[in-house]
Formats: C-alpha cells, structure tokens, sequence
C-alpha cells in the first residue's frame, strides 16, 4: 500500500482530491491532509509517506520552497495546481507527474501507475544494494514466509527462470522463489562464482560434477540434476572454464 499526505492552501481542492482517490479505489492511503507547507514539513518525518500530492500556489511557502527543505529526499511528488506554467519546473523537481486542476480521474490514475512503478523499481535497487552488501560475507538475502533468509552463496546449487520469477534451488532441497527476474541475478552473481548457462538457468560453478557433450552440451550438478548448455553459451562456458 503506497503511503500519501495531501498538501493544499484549498479545502475544496483537498476533499476533491481526496475523494478521488477514494473512490477509484488506488492501492494509496491518505496518511493526513494540510492547508499548509510550513504544517507539513513538521510532521512529514514522522509520518514517513512514499509519496506527496503537492499543490504549488500557497500563502507563506509555495510548492517549491517546501521541497528545498529536503534535498535528500526519499519521498515522491505529484505536483496538482491549476497553472501550467509550472511543469518544466516541476520535471527540475524529479516529479513523478504534474496533474492540472480540476483533477481528470483517468489523469490521476495514469500519475498513480507511474508512482507505483516509480517506487517498485526503487525497493528493486534497494533489495541489490542489499544483496552486494551481504556478498561480502558470501550471503544472499531471500524472502522467506517470515520474514529475509540468508543463504550461503556456496549453498545454491541453482537458478531457474519462471517468466518474471526466479526459484533458486539450495544443497538440501529447499527451495526459494524471488519475484526478481532472472536476469537481475544474472548481473549480480556473475562475478560471485556463478555462470548463465541457458536463457533459463544460472549455475553455481562450485557444484558442477560433469560437463556432457553435445550440440551444446550439459551439465551435471552435484545433486544429479542434469542441465542443458545452450548453443549460444557452449563456446563462452568452455572458453571460461577453459576446458
């Protein structure tokens, strides 16, 4: 569920806001409302939102003012404000998107999956930055039913693609599936001992047993599973295992 605070000088323009959001039924929640930027800034530590619905012209501080005093920040903005002016400046901004009022229910749908795109490839860049991190102690962080496994990179035996998913097969049967496509393991395991044998599959170098010829070849682990090479890899696995 995406985390939202609302920031508008107008009530009217707030409750309509808010009522659109309601009504589509978004995966957002509305942490709280403010008539005020200075208000916001006070509380918005606290309230931690993913993401900031932020009008521009306001009494006091304006839309822009209030994001000088998070340089750093780890929220979103969408920008709503009745004046057009405004969108190059708000691009300088990094704003997911600009939305001009009166507020087009299929506008803020469109700013809402961006958002949410937005945000899942930052938890994606998070997990990785993670996951190089623990490499130095040989580990990976998995997702388990309760909570992050850490599994020994020697353990793996290896990777399996299933369209948008990677089940990652370990020495003593378990089995972990990552919603991580199979590629992002690709680039982070290439340098760990690890070798993309197949569009399909990434083995670990440490558990290989047997190399079978043929057209392309294949491979037998040291729990017996057999794998096949494929054509396009045979000459550049060979070539690295300098057989």
């Amino acid at each position: 569920m995406i985390k939202a605070i609302l920031i508008d000088d107008e009530a009217s323009s707030l409750e309509a806001l808010k009522i659109k959001i309601q009504v589509c039924n978004f995966e957002l929640t509305i942490l709280k409302v403010f008539d005020s930027a200075n208000e916001a800034i006070l509380e918005i530590d606290n309230l931690g939102p993913d993401v900031v619905f932020l009008d521009i012209e306001m009494p006091t501080m304006d839309g822009f003012a209030f994001l000088e005093n998070f340089p750093g920040r780890d929220f979103e903005v969408i920008i709503t404000t009745a004046h057009d002016e405004y969108a190059i400046q708000a691009l300088r901004y990094s704003a997911v998107d600009f939305l001009l009022k009166p507020i087009l229910i299929s506008d803020l749908k469109l700013a809402i999956e961006r958002l949410s795109m937005k945000i899942d490839s930052k938890k994606s860049s998070k997990t990785f930055n993670l996951q190089k991190i623990n490499a130095q102690f040989d580990k990976i962080p998995l997702p388990s039913l309760r909570g992050i496994v850490f599994v020994p990179l020697r353990s793996i035996l290896y990777l399996e693609s299933d369209g948008n998913y990677t089940t990652i097969h370990i020495e003593d049967g378990m089995k972990h599936v990552s919603s991580k496509n199979i590629g992002d393991f690709e680039n982070f395991l290439k340098n760990l001992g690890f070798f993309r044998i197949h569009n399909s599959h990434i083995i670990n170098l440490i558990h290989i047993q047997e190399y079978l010829k043929g057209e392309g070849g294949s491979i037998i682990l040291s729990n017996g599973v057999e794998l096949d090479v494929s054509k396009r890899k045979k000459k550049e696995f060979l070539d690295f295992m300098k057989f």
